[in-house]
């Protein structure tokens, strides 16, 4: 569900099928109920054959499924029965723990290896594309969208500790192109541009960052910032 809805390399077709798969495998191994589901398939009011369509999207989802789960029926829900490793949501959630683990254990070139693995298993910058995002299912995706931002800023500072700046620059454009009010972000990029020795680089980020909060805010960029780029110029 990283990108792309798919069971192995097939995409999942229906936006409703891929919302009910992505619900499934966010609760995967315990039952769902149906009243859950259709919370999670209908972002505004679902209509009176909600039910009954979960049943027949149920349907068309065990035969993707295939060998590559069991999709069990229980009264009043469904289980989507699993192996832990099989969605790429978990793996990702494993490996970007556990590079950040390391990272704050001052294991920089360990945390540099997990990160790189986790936000490998991502094939865009949002988890399930073309999925419906209603009711509970919204703020689940949400989070893990949000995680893997994280990841992508852990990984530019586990890039900066062991001297690789340009790897740690690499992702922090596109994360502040959709996302432009990241004070972490903005703070790497330059110490990323300084560590290169582009103070030109550094200031233009500074000018960049304090235009952007100004017209989405209306307020000045945090202070840590400010002092910041304060320290970098003179240690340029």
């Amino acid at each position: 569900m990283l990108g792309r809805v798919r069971v192995a390399e097939e995409e999942v077709g229906g936006a409703k099928a891929r919302a009910l798969l992505v619900a499934l495998l966010m609760e995967a191994n315990r039952m769902t109920s149906v009243d859950r589901l259709v919370d999670a398939l209908w972002e505004d009011e679902p209509p009176a054959s909600a039910v009954a369509n979960v049943r027949t999207h149920v349907c068309t989802l065990r035969r993707v499924i295939g060998d590559a789960g069991t999709l069990v029926s229980h009264p009043g829900g469904y289980e989507l029965v699993v192996p832990e490793d099989t969605c790429d949501a978990t793996a990702f959630s494993a490996r970007a723990d556990a590079g950040r683990a390391a990272l704050a254990d001052g294991r920089a070139e360990r945390a540099v290896a997990l990160l790189q693995e986790a936000l490998a298993l991502w094939g865009a910058d949002r988890a399930a594309v073309g999925a419906p995002r209603g009711g509970w299912l919204a703020a689940r995706l949400g989070y893990l969208d949000e995680e893997r931002r994280r990841a992508v800023e852990d990984f530019a500072e586990a890039s900066l500790r062991v001297g690789e700046p340009r790897a740690a620059l690499r992702d922090l454009a596109a994360l502040l192109a959709v996302d432009p009010l990241r004070t972490r972000s903005w703070a790497l990029r330059m110490r990323a541009h300084h560590r290169l020795g582009e103070q030109g680089g550094v200031n233009e980020a500074m000018r960049e960052a304090a235009g952007l909060f100004r017209t989405e805010l209306g307020a000045p960029v945090d202070a840590s910032l400010v002092r910041l780029h304060d320290d970098l110029c003179r240690t340029s």
